[in-house]
């Protein structure tokens, strides 16, 4: 007669082999840039230096307008108001380019 040895509890069953080597997740490292108050300005006139030295060919076009209507004498007589309106943006343009 065969004795029940009993049965198999979920500790003593066919178990997962686990890797010899287990690879762990790296740390993130966060990385970061700075860039000098002197770079950015290098950045900045090599910037004006290129948009300088390749002519778009619409401000080509508007600046020969322009001189035209100088030539003329289109701009001779202008209203205080458009004098006005062309003082506050030339005031504007030394104004943005002195603030940085």
């Amino acid at each position: 007669m065969i004795d029940k040895i009993g049965g198999i509890s979920p500790n003593q069953g066919p178990r997962k082999s686990e890797p010899a080597y287990r690879a762990e997740t790296p740390a993130r490292a966060s990385d970061n840039v700075s860039i000098s108050e002197e770079a950015l300005r290098a950045s900045d006139a090599a910037r004006v230096q290129r948009l300088a030295s390749t002519p778009d060919e619409s401000r080509v076009e508007k600046l020969k307008e322009v001189k035209e209507k100088l030539a003329r004498g289109d701009y001779d007589k202008l209203s205080d108001e458009m004098l006005g309106q062309v003082a506050d943006r030339v005031a504007k343009a030394f104004q943005g380019s002195q603030g940085s």
